[in-house]
C-alpha cells in the first residue's frame, strides 16, 4: 500500500513537472489516452506517449510499461511517470491495463490470456502510431513486480509471436521462478493460480502436473538467443524471494545470453530507499542506454 501511495505522488510530481516545463522535463510529446486495444474487457485500454522526435525517425522502438499489483490490482496510470520520462527523452512509450486475477475471473483467468492482451496492445500501438505518421518497428516490454513477470514471460516465451520485434526487456523485482527452491512452499500454488483452470486441468489429466510451475516461470524460457535483458532487485525484498533474483541471473549466465543487473543494496520490493544512492540512477541510465543501443 505504501508503495502505491508513493508511486501516486511521484506520478503527480512528474506530471506537474512536465506541464510546467521544469525538473528537466519537456512538453515535446503528445499523449493519446484510453486507447481501446480489445473489446474483451473494459480494462483493455492503454495510453500512448509520442514525442516530437519520433516523427523525425524512419523507425521507432517503444517502451511498453506494465504495472505491478500482484496480478490482482493496479492500472496503467501507475506507470505514467515512466512514460513521461521516456517521452521527454525522445522515446515512444505506452502503459497498459490488463485483465486481473479476481473472483470474477477465477474460471477464465490465465497468464496466457494476459500475454495475448500484451500482443494486442503492441499491435494497437503500432496501428495508432502509424495513423499519426510514426513507424513502430520494435518494442521493449518493461514491468514492475507482477508486471515484470508478465513482461519477461512475453519477451522470452512469445518473442516469435510478437507483432513487432522485441528489442529488449527491462524489469524491476520480477517474479521469475515459482519453484519451491526459488519461491518457497507457496510457489507452486501461486503458479497454479496464474496458469489458470484450463491449463491446470489439462496438465493434470495428462500426468504433467509437475510442469505447471515451469509453464508460468520466465526462467524456463531463457536460452542463448533470448532478448537482451535488464534486471533490478532489492536486497531487502520480502515480497519476491531472493531465489528469484538468483534463478534468473543464473539462467542468463548459464545460457550465455546478454543481460545487465542493477542491485539495490538498501531497498525492499519498492526500490524506494535507493533513490538517495547511485542504484536508481544507474538503472535509469542503463534503461535508456538500452534504448539507444537496441532501438
Amino acid at each position: 500500500m505504501l508503495d502505491r501511495i508513493l508511486a501516486f505522488y511521484m506520478t503527480l510530481i512528474t506530471l506537474f513537472g512536465s506541464l510546467l516545463g521544469i525538473g528537466g522535463f519537456s512538453r515535446d510529446y503528445e499523449v493519446i489516452a484510453d486507447i481501446v486495444y480489445s473489446d474483451a474487457s473494459e480494462r483493455n485500454v492503454l495510453d500512448l506517449y509520442i514525442p516530437k522526435a519520433a516523427y523525425e525517425r524512419a523507425e521507432n522502438g517503444f517502451l511498453l510499461f506494465i504495472h505491478g499489483g500482484s496480478w490482482v490490482t493496479g492500472s496503467k496510470e501507475d506507470k505514467a511517470a515512466d512514460c513521461i520520462e521516456a517521452a521527454s527523452r525522445g522515446y515512444v512509450a505506452a502503459t497498459m491495463s490488463f485483465t486481473l486475477r479476481s473472483g470474477e475471473t477465477a474460471d477464465t483467468y490465465s497468464v496466457d490470456a494476459v500475454l495475448d492482451e500484451i500482443g494486442l496492445a503492441i499491435a494497437k500501438v503500432r496501428a495508432v502510431a502509424a495513423e499519426k505518421g510514426v513507424n513502430i518497428t520494435k518494442v521493449a516490454p518493461s514491468g514492475y513486480s507482477s508486471g515484470a513477470h508478465l513482461a519477461m514471460m512475453y519477451s522470452y516465451a512469445r518473442a516469435d509471436e510478437s507483432p513487432v520485434q522485441i528489442a529488449f526487456t527491462a524489469n524491476k523485482v520480477g517474479p521469475s521462478d515459482f519453484s519451491e527452491e526459488a519461491w518457497g512452499s507457496s510457489g507452486p500454488a501461486l503458479a497454479r493460480s496464474l496458469a489458470g483452470k484450463e491449463i491446470v486441468e489439462r496438465f493434470t489429466a495428462e500426468g504433467r502436473a509437475d510442469e505447471i510451475v515451469a509453464y508460468v516461470s520466465p526462467v524456463s524460457y531463457v536460452k542463448k538467443d533470448s532478448v537482451p535483458s535488464l534486471f533490478a532487485y532489492g536486497a531487502l525484498d520480502v515480497v519476491v524471494p531472493a531465489g528469484n533474483r538468483e534463478s534468473i541471473l543464473n539462467a542468463f549466465k548459464n545460457a550465455g545470453a546478454a543481460y545487465d543487473y542493477v542491485f539495490y543494496p538498501i531497498s525492499g520490493h519498492g526500490l524506494k530507499l535507493n533513490k538517495i544512492t547511485p542504484a536508481a540512477k544507474k538503472y535509469t541510465e542503463k534503461l535508456f542506454a538500452y534504448c539507444e543501443t537496441y532501438f
